[in-house]
């Protein structure tokens, strides 16, 4: 269903908008401190709920006051080892704000906002705007809304609950030598076991990450080139709807249009390649078709400005895993 990546896509926006926006103001007007990670805290993945590992760096404010910074972002192996020399930005008015200078939140943010601005372009380049697909749309997001509801009602928060639940996700926690002893000290052997298992893990998925990478960019550039060179001979042509295939899943049904149209005299059919739930088209709906005079039954429904939109997708993917592989070989050569 369609819908549902237009769902998705503004949770994941929000979601990463919000991070970027709470790093931002936590760096606002802050002074770099020299800091050194001293050990690992333990505590629930905010991602997964599994163990992760969280920084946690020491280092001496402004006002000589010796503190320590747990970081908001884990992972389910140490980033760094103890003794790794960090960055603190603290503000000079408030000793108790502070952050770790690292790109690891920024990146976070934006591969979240990036995923769900993507998941939004599907959702705009998929639904048409006819009664029955507004109809089916309105419908799933009625019964989101009142899902939502539902669970705001059986637990209401407070203005002061939410700024709480949000200052636990995404701004680190301080201590000094006196509350030290409340930080959950990851066990040093358990960090060797994690950082083990995620070395041997590293081993087998950088290569694959960037080997798919650089797969799904070439397979993007190809389809760009070909999606092009079908755009620049294709011609359009009248065409309708005369009815719509059913494409079973396990998630569901699917609906794709089966379109007719006629070309010098002679009538061909195709099967678009795009389906959806609702459908996005009904039977007897008048379209516009690309098709190649040349090779009539290689046709598509024309959708404007979104034709080249699939091998977009599928570069851009390419560009997350790639970065990705790169990320995690700087990790592994830095260890």
């Amino acid at each position: 269903m369609e819908i549902a990546f237009l769902l998705v896509g503004l949770v994941l926006t929000a979601l990463g908008v919000a991070i970027l926006i709470s790093e931002a103001r936590a760096r606002s007007g802050a002074s770099p401190l020299p800091g050194e990670v001293v050990g690992y805290s333990t505590g629930k993945s905010r991602a997964s709920g599994g163990t992760a590992y969280y920084p946690v760096a020491q280092y001496v404010g402004m006002d000589g006051v010796t503190r320590y910074i747990e970081g908001s972002v884990g992972s389910s192996s140490p980033l760094g080892v103890v003794g790794d020399a960090v960055t603190v930005l603290v503000h000079p008015e408030d000793p108790e704000k502070a952050v770790l200078k690292s790109s690891l939140t920024y990146a976070m943010g934006g591969v979240l906002a990036a995923m769900g601005l993507g998941s939004c372009i599907v959702f705009f380049a998929t639904f048409r705007s006819t009664s029955w697909s507004i109809a089916g749309a309105v419908g799933v997001l009625a019964w989101a809304a009142w899902k939502t509801r539902g669970l705001l009602r059986d637990k209401p928060l407070s203005a002061e609950a939410w700024q709480k639940l949000k200052n636990e996700s995404f701004r680190p926690r301080i201590f000094t030598e006196a509350t030290k002893g409340s930080i959950a000290w990851a066990d040093p052997s358990d960090l060797q076991k994690a950082a083990a298992v995620q070395r041997r893990a590293s081993r087998m998925a950088i290569p694959v990450l960037l080997l798919a990478g650089i797969g799904l960019l070439f397979l993007g550039a190809h389809l760009y080139r070909t999606t092009s060179a079908f755009l620049d001979r294709a011609i359009h042509v009248p065409g309708v709807v005369v009815q719509m295939a059913t494409n079973h899943s396990s998630d569901g049904n699917t609906y794709a249009p089966v379109v007719e149209f006629e070309h010098e005299g002679k009538k061909y059919k195709f099967k678009d390649s795009v389906s959806s739930n609702p459908p996005s088209y009904r039977t007897g709906e008048p379209v516009v078709v690309l098709c190649d005079p040349a090779r009539p039954a290689d046709a598509r429904i024309d959708r404007g400005r979104w034709n080249k939109a699939i091998p977009m997708f599928v570069a851009f993917g390419g560009a997350l895993f790639f970065a990705a592989g790169l990320w995690a070989l700087k990790r592994q050569m830095a260890s």
